[in-house]
C-alpha cells in the first residue's frame, strides 16, 4: 500500500487496539513514553512510528506485530464499514480477524487444504431454512437423515468449517464466520451455554454452506436472512424425520417429560429449543408444551433418565484439522515451535512438541548452492 495509506492504516489499527483495551490516549502515551500528542498524530496517520516503538505498542495492546502492519481480510472490513460503530465489537471482531490470519497462514503454506464447500448449497424456492437444505448439509457430512449430530464441529471439517470457541464474554457475540481462501473460519462464543453453543455453529455452518463472505452474530439478531439460517440451524440439529421415529419408541416406556428429556439430550439441543421443534411436529400439543416449558430438567432428571450430558466447543476449543496442520507444518519445519504453540493458543507447551523430520541430504545442498 502507498505510504500515507500505510500510515493512516496502521494508525485506525493503534486506535483500535487502544480502544478495546479501554485506554485513553494520555494513558497509552505514558505507558509509551511519549507525549500524548504523539500518540494524536500517529492514530491519525500524520506520524511514522519507529520500529522500536511499534514492539513496544504490540506489548502494551497485547496485539501481534504483523496485526498492525497487515491488511485484516476483505471481508471484515467489508462488515466494519457496513456498521455504524465499527470498534462496537471489539473481542469477537478482533479475534475471528486472528483466527481467520492464522488459517490463511496454514494453507499459504500448504499444511492445510480447504475443504472447498462454500457456497456448496442454493437456496432454493423454499428458501435457505427448508428441511431440504439440512437433509443436503447432512448428505455432504456424511451423516443419516435422522441420526444425532454428535462432535459437530468435527463433522462441519468434513465441508470445511473449522471451528473455534473462545472465550468472548456474555455481552459480546454468540459467533462470527468468515470465508478464508475457500475454507470457512467459524469462531463461537465459549461462554455460552453448551446447547447454545452448538446451536451457533450450526448457524454458522449455515453462513458457510449458503456461501456468506462475513457474519457476526448477536442473539437479537432479527433479519430475514439471520432468522432463515436460524431455522435451517434448528432442521440440521433436530431432523424431523429422526425425531419423529425416536419419540414413538421413547413414549412407549417413558412419560411426556421423560420423552422430551431424552430426546432433547440425544440430539444435544437446548430444552426449549427441543420443545419448540416438538410442538412444530404436532407431538406436543399446546397444553403439553405449557407443562414442559414452565420447569426445566434438573441433574437429578438428567440421571433418573440414565443420562450423562457431553459437553461441545467448551473454550477453547481448536479445530483438530487445524491443530494437526500446525504440528504438521512445525515437523517440516514450516513454522517455528514458539508460532505452532501460540497457533494452539496455549494447548500445548513447546516441550511437547514431536520430533521435527530429518532435513533431506539434497534440500541443504540447494539450500547451500
Amino acid at each position: 500500500m502507498a505510504k500515507d495509506q500505510g500510515l493512516l492504516e496502521v494508525g485506525r489499527r493503534v486506535s483500535e487496539a487502544r480502544r478495546a483495551r479501554g485506554l485513553s490516549q494520555d494513558h497509552l502515551a505514558d505507558a509509551m513514553g511519549l507525549d500524548r500528542t504523539a500518540i494524536t498524530k500517529i492514530e491519525a496517520g500524520r506520524r511514522q512510528i519507529k520500529s522500536l516503538e511499534l514492539v513496544r505498542l504490540a506489548e502494551i495492546l497485547d496485539r501481534p506485530l504483523q496485526w498492525f502492519v497487515s491488511a485484516p481480510p476483505s471481508a471484515i472490513v467489508s462488515r466494519r464499514a457496513a456498521i455504524a460503530d465499527p470498534l462496537g465489537d471489539q473481542k469477537s471482531d478482533q479475534a475471528i480477524e486472528d483466527l481467520a490470519r492464522d488459517v490463511r497462514l496454514l494453507v499459504d503454506i500448504r499444511a492445510l487444504v480447504p475443504g472447498g464447500h462454500v457456497g456448496a448449497i442454493k437456496p432454493g424456492d423454499q428458501g435457505w431454512a427448508s428441511e431440504t437444505a439440512a437433509a443436503q448439509a447432512r448428505e455432504a457430512m456424511c451423516l443419516d437423515a435422522g441420526e444425532p449430530i454428535h462432535d459437530l464441529a468435527e463433522h462441519a471439517e468434513k465441508v470445511g468449517l473449522f471451528s473455534f470457541s473462545l472465550s468472548l464474554g456474555e455481552a459480546d457475540a454468540d459467533g462470527a464466520y468468515v470465508e478464508v481462501e475457500s475454507a470457512g473460519v467459524a469462531l463461537i462464543n465459549g461462554d455460552l451455554d453448551p446447547g447454545r453453543r452448538r446451536s451457533t455453529l450450526a448457524h454458522e455452518l449455515g453462513h458457510h454452506l449458503f456461501g456468506d463472505a462475513y457474519s457476526l452474530d448477536w442473539g437479537a439478531n432479527t433479519s430475514e436472512t439471520e432468522r432463515a439460517i436460524d431455522s435451517f440451524a434448528i432442521s440440521l440439529l433436530f431432523p424431523r424425520v429422526g425425531v419423529v421415529k425416536r419419540w414413538s419408541e421413547l413414549r412407549q416406556d417413558h412419560s411426556l417429560r421423560q420423552a422430551a428429556i431424552i430426546v432433547s439430550a440425544e440430539y444435544r439441543i437446548s430444552w426449549t429449543a427441543a420443545l419448540k421443534q416438538l410442538k412444530s411436529f404436532g407431538l406436543l400439543s399446546k397444553d403439553d408444551y405449557k407443562l414442559l416449558d414452565s420447569r426445566s430438567p434438573t441433574r437429578a432428571d438428567y440421571l433418573e433418565c440414565n443420562l450423562r450430558i457431553t459437553e461441545e466447543l467448551q473454550s477453547p476449543y481448536i479445530a483438530t484439522g487445524f491443530s494437526a496442520a500446525a504440528i504438521r507444518a512445525y515437523r517440516s519445519h514450516r513454522l517455528s515451535a514458539e508460532r505452532v504453540t501460540e497457533l494452539l493458543r496455549g494447548q500445548i507447551e513447546i516441550d511437547e512438541l514431536p520430533l521435527r523430520d530429518e532435513i533431506p541430504l539434497e534440500a541443504m545442498r540447494g539450500e547451500l548452492r
